[in-house]
């Protein structure tokens, strides 16, 4: 029969949702054999906006990475990611009414401070569902202070006490857990770091999720797997990262950064990653039209199932569906507890 109750986040071992009440059930076989299911939870995977530019640096601001980076937006990059194709992909995604958002950074190109109040006005202005923003490098380009950013992205941040810690957002049988590898690097670098300390709160916070019966997935910028982008721009702790998710498990990783589509698993494991182009990349090539992730997941007896559809701009300036959906069928844990 199915059980449906409610309790506070701390039931979870330390683990904090911004939700003030979860909904937590757990399924078990009737003297029928029937199970009852949960519908899908629906989560919609996006990254890499790039807003436009919403003003120069001021005289504080400056640094010779930014000037670099300043350089190649006019140069380059604004060419590339433009509001038209962007305002496509909100607009499908807010068609197929997504019960999550999972939003995996680079909302700004400079990480100045007026680029993250435009992105909190336009964030504000989507209207969307229960979402969970994790930065990207480009939030981090230079080493300054940080914490009047943290608090303009607070509602999508959802940040505990523990500023070191992944980040949690829970809805109905689902968990994202997002992990912070945004860190300065040296000039014409994009490199990122997750650290020794959030890694070690990673794994304390699957195994309890995992306990729970929740199906667990990882938000991070930087691909957790080699050869998804250049060196430059890779992970440094890809390894250690690795090891947390062979070790403690987790159902789904997400990312972004790599500006391109990609499918793979974590080494020595089942577990799906999945990457996506920039949201607002024009439909120049396919493999890096801006496009974004509809990922279904459904419990099972005993499993857990997870359908991932791409959707992509198309040359004719509509989003269309990108090959088959994938379906990728992965073992569930019963929760320790019931309520």
């Amino acid at each position: 029969m199915l059980q449906v109750g409610a309790f506070a986040p701390a039931r979870l071992s330390g683990i904090k949702s911004q939700s003030a009440l979860v909904t937590y059930c757990t399924l078990a076989a009737p003297r029928t054999g029937d199970l009852i299911f949960l519908a899908s939870v629906l989560v919609a995977h996006f990254s890499d906006p790039h807003l436009p530019l919403a003003a120069l640096p001021t005289w504080r601001e400056w640094r010779v990475k930014r000037v670099l980076s300043l350089i190649s937006w006019f140069t380059r990059r604004q060419h590339l990611h433009t509001q038209a194709p962007l305002a496509q992909v909100m607009h499908d995604i807010r068609q197929s009414s997504p019960d999550l958002v999972a939003l995996t950074g680079d909302m700004t190109n400079l990480g100045l401070l007026s680029e993250f109040r435009a992105a909190q006005r336009w964030l504000q202005e989507q209207n969307l569902p229960l979402t969970l923003l994790i930065p990207g490098n480009h939030e981090a380009l230079v080493r300054e202070k940080n914490a009047e950013k943290r608090a303009l992205w607070a509602p999508w941040l959802h940040l505990g006490e523990n500023s070191t810690a992944p980040s949690v957002l829970i809805r109905d049988h689902v968990a994202l857990v997002g992990l912070n590898t945004a860190v300065p690097s040296p000039p014409f670098m994009a490199t990122g770091r997750a650290g020794r300390e959030q890694l070690d709160h990673l794994a304390h916070v699957l195994k309890n999720l995992g306990k729970a019966g929740l199906c667990r997935i990882v938000l991070l910028h930087h691909p957790p797997v080699a050869r998804l982008v250049d060196k430059r721009k890779g992970l440094t702790d890809l390894n250690t990262l690795q090891d947390v998710v062979r070790q403690e498990g987790a159902e789904l990783v997400l990312h972004g950064h790599s500006h391109r589509a990609s499918l793979c698993t974590i080494p020595g494991t089942h577990t799906p990653v999945i990457g996506t182009t920039s949201a607002s990349h024009i439909a120049q090539s396919p493999e890096k039209a801006a496009g974004w992730n509809r990922i279904a997941i459904t419990v099972q007896p005993g499993a857990w199932r997870i359908d991932v559809q791409r959707r992509a701009l198309g040359p004719d300036g509509f989003m269309h569906d990108c090959d088959a959906t994938r379906t990728y069928t992965l073992h569930r844990q019963l929760p320790k507890t019931t309520v």
